[in-house]
């Protein structure tokens, strides 16, 4: 229990001021990425002490402040002898120094690399304090990142303002959510949207009508952790959410559970909360992950503090229905971490239990698959059945679930 709370507080107390290699060669087309559960990743150069050329899969997150390398990584750049963070992301030319990189994913920072995109060999995530001296442009239709100069032709889209901490490099913005103002930062880095639990339940206690499950499922489960925060939170659609002229419908959230449980929430706060949001430029109630930005050519104008939304697809109010289960991976097994609770009807008995090693979902084999993949088999229309086969105490168990909307 120690190492897990250590684990998410101490990833957002790296909050260093960066520095940008200032020579600004002219704008590519954009750098193409991969979005593995709804993440961006991409492929850069770092440069090693001796100047070659070493490439690597990043993960850009806008959500921590500081780089993060693996420990092989950090050592193979010479970063633990004093060496500048050196990267290359198209054309474009970025540093940090030493004593602003943080050596080794997981253990006391975020869950490890691998947990988060294995098959896939992440080495390094880069944090959005490191683009403030350009305009950034995530196109999530073409699958392209590109930064270029400020002060060029207006960016597409809607303007939205956008507050920033110059020192942490996290932006966020003002919504409309239920007749009220409140902030939220901007995540292109997760997965999946995520509020405060105390404002969340607060929202669900004022409207019973909105849509909702008590446990991740789909996108929301991303990152499938042994922890509370996915497995007792709850899941739920807010109707509308305006961010200036750009607006959501029904648009998903996941309210988190607190991470000491309620009584010590009331005592002390919302821990997570309270300690995440220190980075961020101004008391946020949550940040707009992946599902609600990818439906945008987002431009984000880091010297001028704006933002920009051009949309390029619907919404797809389907994305998160599959049979009601909320998955914890450990190393390649995925385990049945909860039953997901809706308030559509009343939910008939599972043959699945907490503790279940998922073993098949029709046929695809879970134990080694991406988490992309696994979601993917699990989704369907309301009403489908999967064939799961599971493993219980060293039983083999097949089990018919229906897929439920969420």
């Amino acid at each position: 229990m120690r190492r897990a709370i250590a684990s998410v507080f101490a990833a957002f107390l790296f909050i260093p001021v960066l520095t940008a290699a200032r020579k600004a060669p002219a704008p590519s087309d954009g750098v193409a990425f991969i979005l593995d559960s709804n993440r961006i990743l991409l492929d850069v150069v770092f440069t090693t002490p001796d100047g070659r050329e070493r490439k690597a899969l990043a993960w850009f997150n806008m959500g921590m402040a500081s780089p993060i390398l693996t420990h092989d990584l950090y050592r193979e750049l010479g970063i633990d002898r004093g060496g500048t963070l050196q990267v290359r992301i198209g054309e474009r030319r970025l540093e940090a120094r030493a004593d602003q990189v943080v050596d080794g994913d997981g253990g006391v920072g975020v869950p490890t690399f691998d947990h988060l995109f294995a098959p896939r060999r992440v080495e390094a995530m880069l944090p959005a304090r490191m683009f403030t001296d350009y305009v950034l442009q995530i196109d999530y239709g073409r699958r392209l990142l590109a930064l270029s100069a400020a002060g060029g032709k207006r960016p597409a889209g809607l303007a939205v303002p956008m507050l920033l901490n110059a020192d942490t490099g996290i932006a966020a913005v003002e919504v409309q959510i239920d007749d009220e103002t409140r902030a939220l930062a901007i995540d292109a880095g997760s997965g999946y949207s995520w509020m405060r639990g105390d404002v969340a339940r607060d929202l669900l206690a004022r409207h019973p009508d909105w849509r909702r499950a008590h446990g991740a499922v789909g996108a929301a489960n991303a990152n499938m952790v042994d922890f509370v925060f996915e497995k007792e939170g709850d899941v739920m659609r807010i109707p509308n959410v305006r961010i200036g002229e750009v607006k959501f419908d029904q648009l998903g959230f996941l309210g988190t559970a607190p991470v000491l449980g309620s009584v010590a929430e009331n005592l002390f706060g919302d821990l997570f909360w309270d300690n995440w949001r220190k980075a961020a430029p101004a008391p946020v109630i949550g940040w707009l992950g992946s599902n609600a930005l990818r439906d945008y050519e987002l431009t984000i104008d880091y010297p001028n503090r704006m933002s920009y939304w051009r949309r390029q697809r619907a919404p797809d109010p389907k994305e998160l229905d599959q049979p009601p289960i909320t998955l914890v991976r450990e190393g390649e097994r995925y385990l049945i971490g909860g039953i997901a609770l809706t308030s559509a009807k009343p939910q008939g008995k599972l043959d699945v239990e907490s503790g279940d090693e998922l073993l098949a979902i029709d046929g695809l084999a879970a134990r080694g698959a991406s988490k992309d993949d696994v979601l993917a088999a699990l989704h369907g229309a309301p009403g489908e059945r999967k064939r799961l086969i599971l493993d219980r105490r060293g039983a083999r168990i097949e089990a018919d679930v229906a897929v439920e909307a969420f």
